[in-house]
């Protein structure tokens, strides 16, 4: 399996996990409490372990006061594709803690995501963050079952060339993604399909492969919003 890399530009910076100690939290007020980079990785890598979802790769990426990250887990392995999240931060006010539902595809290294994301609630003075994160994990391992139903409906649905040059066109009319990622998801599609019958989750495969190439919060809106189209076509 090839390795997974958060892309790192427009300002942002691959980091570890030691390397979140460095960043510095806002100070606190009466009404906003800013959650550290590296206490939010730390307290939901706990709350994770309680409930049997032990990682097996970990990345991220700071851009400012953002954090984007994603887990690989031990737990749903399968041949083709297993369970992973998803999830973002900010500390000065531009987005809540937010965890995605997603699953890391072994053959391309890309990760697909369920379109519902789980928001946890935002940086009020009386967040208590463990507590939020265990019900967001509860809601995740709920969310992993549908996505899971999903893949399985999008592996077992055929299209012809037709409806996936429709499905295509309709994924950049509707800026699902950048129309910069056109020609590779269309020639990615077509090395797919070369020596087989094209399928929904091909193509979606092909859709998500050059997410890789943006920055980490378009890709991440991006791959959600995928998550989206398909569950809605499939």
């Amino acid at each position: 399996m090839a390795e997974a890399k958060l892309i790192a530009h427009r300002g942002a910076e691959i980091v570890t996990r030691d390397q979140l100690k460095a960043y510095v939290t806002p100070s606190a007020t009466d009404t906003f409490k800013p959650v550290g980079h590296y206490l939010l990785v730390e307290t939901l890598t706990q709350v994770m372990q309680d409930r049997g979802l032990f990682i097996a790769r970990e990345q991220f990426a700071v851009q400012k006061e953002r954090l984007f990250g994603t887990f690989d887990l031990e737990w749903q392995k399968m041949d083709e594709y297993g369970a992973a999240v998803g999830f973002r931060h900010a500390n000065d006010k531009s987005m809540p803690i937010t965890i995605a539902v997603g699953a890391r595809v072994f053959v391309c290294d890309n990760m697909s995501m369920l379109g519902e994301l789980i928001t946890v609630r935002k940086h009020t003075a009386k967040l208590d963050l463990a507590e939020e994160l265990d019900r967001t994990m509860f809601r995740y391992m709920q969310g992993w079952r549908k996505l899971k139903d999903d893949i399985q409906i999008q592996q077992e649905a055929e299209i012809e060339e037709r409806r996936a040059k429709q499905l295509i066109y309709d994924i950049f009319r509707q800026k699902v993604l950048p129309l910069k990622l056109f020609h590779p998801v269309v020639e990615g599609y077509e090395l797919a399909t070369r020596d087989q019958k094209g399928t929904g989750w091909l193509l979606h495969n092909a859709c998500t492969a050059p997410l890789k190439t943006l920055a980490p919060a378009p890709a991440f809106r991006a791959t959600a919003r995928l998550g989206k189209f398909f569950a809605a076509k499939f």
